[in-house]
């Protein structure tokens, strides 16, 4: 392939939305060809070309107060599980 024609495929091979044949043709022309492997470079250090990652929450610590949480909010969710049930079994 042509540089101009592995360029042109670029932008969907960051996003990782080439097809299997196209990720196989722009990786073997990256391992002949500087000056595709640069526009690659330059290309990914463009905003609005890669997605963007979420930040992510800070992990809160678990303590044993956490984990009795855990269980009163199982506990309620299955007591208004229930209550919803018998209410529907009544009708």
């Amino acid at each position: 392939m042509s540089c101009e024609e592995i360029k042109t495929i670029i932008p969907a091979y960051i996003k990782h939305t080439a097809t299997e044949a196209e990720i196989l043709k722009v990786e073997e022309h990256l391992c002949v060809c500087n000056e595709c492997r640069e526009y690659l470079g330059q290309t990914m250090d463009r905003p609005g070309i890669t997605e963007k990652k979420e930040e992510s929450l800070p992990e809160i610590p678990a303590t044993k107060n956490s984990h009795l949480l855990e269980y009163i909010m199982i506990a309620t969710g299955l007591a208004i599980l229930l209550f919803f049930l018998l209410l529907l079994l009544k009708h």
